[in-house]
């Protein structure tokens, strides 16, 4: 038994409505599974889903605010008045603000921009950055992808005489701003139809307003990167963005943009996942690391030496990013150990004067190592301050745990999933207790197992080119629009091995009925040693095309394995067997011998259980040194021990039964024949006469005259071997030493020579046995 990582959970799907959908479609049924646990269960809804390059922009005016805002900017680009752009430092607020600049320029705006910094500013419009835009003379202020909790910044500028203009999506506070106009499709009484728009999103859609003729392609580029970077719903309009940024993204966009992708390393077309995970961390990283001014400038730029430099400057930034996060994850990893040991359901780690900028990604890389709400504490020593990001799992709310531990707190906000905090350093431990206190309240064990969601159940033989090529109609892909996840159960390996560099990642080839499937798990190499070349894992994973030199086939990436039932190793002719047990966690493994002298033989020192009648291995490995005397011997063990889920067949023995041969019934009845005739001999010499007549061991013809005496058919004085004239009948099994030589034959033959898969069979069938004998009475299976 291998288990999971994650807690595996099957979606539900209506098959009714999948099949009709199907039909109506021509698609496969995988596909229409995909499209009714998405919502979309009607063929007119999932045309539109499947073709979100015809679907139309909403229009913006239905935007609560539009109309007064899109009239003041024109107002001002009209009347030549200043107008200056508040950003924010994150790939979503850098790309909001290089599309406002954009369009408004396109317009002729006199306009100029504000991103604060993250170290000396804060988040969001503070009232020192709209002071300095009133003795800039800037007579308009629009927000981009923040504002609406800014209540003092809004009330600083109406006070100075400058119109603001709010642009946000984040959820909107009970008091809004008091500005002089807020475009947020979450406030209340705003009928826009789709409420999910990133910051990028809501300043497409004023540009949209403002500018005539249809929107630039660049701003659509632009407003993709912040949509896919926010993690914002992946459906409605938001495809529409997406879908249509990434083809323009694709072939080839704005001078900055072009350029980040030489450094990522991207070529030809460009999927959610490409921008997510290697564009938008590099736009993240000058505002995590300094401020958000090189990000913007490249966005800005339509010179291609610029923006090349700009963007070598990002690359530089992102790997200092990578290297402090690493290193902070190094020092928190060994702290989020020792207090997982101890038994802490949420995790409190502070470190020294930690950059500010990345303690988020390490809190989020700490709860994927170990599942638990974590907090991540930055200690500024000069102050004697905290500072810190937090990260929490399903079923904790991380808002509502910092609130119960807020007596240690100077201030903390955030949300369900994510906070961030200040305190003085010497509440720290205060906290950490309060903080655990409320995680203890709210999780129960099942809790620390992380979940994955799977979309439906799938064979090797289904996924080919062409489904996954349909499937793929489903993108982009993202939030509330995940990659497909498919689970295969059981399914046979017919290779399986160990790639990449030191051995990190899992490649195996899945067995079909009809075709083989590639499949690689990224990170899962570590996992080879648990799997047994004959067992059938389960797993889940996603679906892709792997495209080399032209060729294209479908491979399985997988995120998650397990092995139900015994799993039995095949340790029987290896030759370091020393090295493969030391590698087992000697907490969890049993050594067992049959004989005391095997773990001497073996080169084994201590650490040995030898076998008793009746006993129980408690572990969930056994490692079975050396062959029993009787197979009942194994077959009680086997019986008395449930809990071993792993069995390592080492079956050391010092002599070769299996590889002398066994005398047949007609080898016995010619050398009886020949005892009859000549009556008496002298032992040994006869033997050594046989031999070289009939191609004969010595050793066959002593056993088999050992089998004669017990059976009471000859004599044996000083060597001398005399015929017994009136022998009683018996047949040869009534000889202990044909019994026993025999057993231990067919034993060789079982345990030490036949193939793995009879072997699991044999350990398979004494472990039913067992689990039916335990039933209850009355149990039936299968009901």
């Amino acid at each position: 038994m291998l288990k999971p990582n994650y807690h595996w959970i099957l979606k539900q799907a209506d098959e009714t409505k999948t099949h009709a959908l199907a039909d109506a479609l021509h698609i496969s049924s995988l596909t229409a599974r995909l499209l009714v646990l998405r919502g979309i269960d009607r063929p007119e809804k999932a045309k539109i889903f499947l073709h979100p390059e015809k679907v139309q922009f909403c229009d913006p005016m239905e935007m609560l605010g539009m109309r007064e805002a899109a009239a003041r900017i024109v107002r001002a680009v009209r009347d030549g008045e200043a107008i200056r752009v508040f950003g924010d430092y994150d790939a979503d607020g850098v790309t909001s603000t290089a599309l406002m600049i954009r369009a408004l320029g396109k317009m002729g705006a006199k306009v100029s921009s504000y991103i604060p910094n993250r170290f000396t500013d804060g988040y969001g419009p503070n009232v020192r950055a709209v002071e300095r835009a009133g003795n800039d003379q800037v007579k308009l202020i629009v927000t981009v992808d923040s504002g609406i909790a800014a209540l003092e910044a809004a009330s600083k500028a109406k006070e100075l005489g400058i119109d603001y203009i709010v642009t946000d999506h984040h959820e909107p506070p009970a008091i809004l701003p008091d500005a002089f106009a807020i475009l947020n499709p979450k406030q209340p009484g705003c009928d826009y139809p789709f409420k999910g728009l990133s910051g990028a999103g809501v300043a497409l859609k004023l540009v949209q307003a403002v500018c005539s003729g249809p929107a630039d392609d660049n701003w659509i580029a632009l407003a993709a990167i912040g949509t896919i970077a926010d993690l914002v719903p992946m459906r409605a309009e938001n495809r529409l963005i997406v879908s249509r940024g990434l083809q323009i993204i694709g072939g080839g966009s704005l001078a900055g943009i072009d350029a980040l992708k030489i450094k990522a390393g991207i070529s030809g077309a460009v999927d959610s996942d490409m921008i997510g995970f290697q564009l938008a961390p590099r736009l993240n990283a000058a505002g995590r690391l300094a401020d958000a001014d090189t990000a913007l400038r490249l966005l800005l730029s339509d010179d291609g030496e610029e923006a090349a430099l700009l963007a070598s400057r990002l690359e530089e930034l992102n790997r200092q990013r990578k290297a402090l996060a690493d290193q902070i994850m190094l020092e928190a990893d060994k702290e989020a150990s020792d207090y997982c040991r101890r038994g802490d359901k949420a995790l409190v780690i502070a470190g020294k004067d930690w950059h500010q900028g990345v303690i988020g990604i390490v809190a989020s890389r700490v709860v994927e190592k170990y599942y638990r709400p974590t907090v991540i504490l930055s200690i500024d020593q000069q102050s004697g301050t905290a500072k810190g990001s937090g990260r929490s799992i399903d079923g904790f709310n991380l808002y509502l745990g910092l609130k119960k531990s807020a007596g240690n707190l100077t201030q903390f906000g955030g949300h369900q999933m994510a906070a961030g905090l200040s305190l003085p350093a010497d509440r720290i431990d205060a906290f950490r207790e309060d903080f655990n206190r409320a995680a203890e309240e709210s999780l129960d064990d099942q809790a620390f197992i992380p979940r994955l969601a799977v979309d439906g159940e799938c064979t090797p033989d289904q996924i080919t080119v062409k489904q996954i090529e349909e499937m793929e109609r489903l993108a982009p892909f993202g939030t509330d629009n995940p990659r497909p996840a498919f689970r295969m159960n059981a399914v046979r390996l017919s290779k399986i091995g160990a790639v990449g560099r030191e051995k990190a990642h899992l490649k195996v080839m899945f067995q079909g009925r009809d075709q083989e499937l590639d499949g690689i798990g990224f990170g899962l190499g570590g996992r080879l040693e648990q799997i047994s070349p004959i067992d059938c894992p389960s797993v889940i994973g996603n679906c892709s095309i792997n495209e080399w030199n032209g060729f294209r086939k479908p491979q399985f990436l997988i995120e998650d394995l397990r092995i139900d039932g015994p799993q039995i190793f095949d340790w029987r002719s290896d030759r370091k067997i020393r090295e493969k047990i030391s590698g087992l966690p000697p907490e969890s493994a049993t050594l067992l011998a049959f004989h005391p002298e095997s773990a001497e033989e073996l080169g084994i020192a201590g650490g040995i259980t030898l076998f008793e009648p009746g006993m129980s291995v408690r572990q969930p490995d056994l490692v079975l040194l050396d062959l029993p005397d009787q197979e009942d011997q194994l077959s009680e063990l086997a019986g008395n021990s449930p809990l071993v889920h792993r069995i390592y067949a080492v079956f050391y023995h010092r002599h070769e039964h299996y590889f002398t041969s066994f005398p047949s019934r007609k080898h016995f009845v010619w050398y009886y024949a020949l005892i009859r005739q000549e009556h008496s001999f002298m032992l040994d010499a006869m033997a050594r006469k046989i031999a070289r007549h009939k191609g004969w061991s010595e050793q066959t013809i002593h056993f088999m005259t050992r089998v004669f005496f017990e059976l009471g058919f000859v004599k044996i004085d000083k060597g001398l071997l005399t015929e017994n004239s009136a022998p009683v009948k018996a047949p040869l099994t009534a000889s202990l030493t044909y019994r026993k030589e025999k057993k231990q034959l067919e034993m060789e033959d079982l345990f030490c020579y036949s193939p793995l898969s009879s072997l699991k069979t044999w350990f398979e069938k004494r472990i039913n046995d067992r689990d039916k004998a335990t039933e209850p009475e009355g149990t039936m299976n299968g009901l």
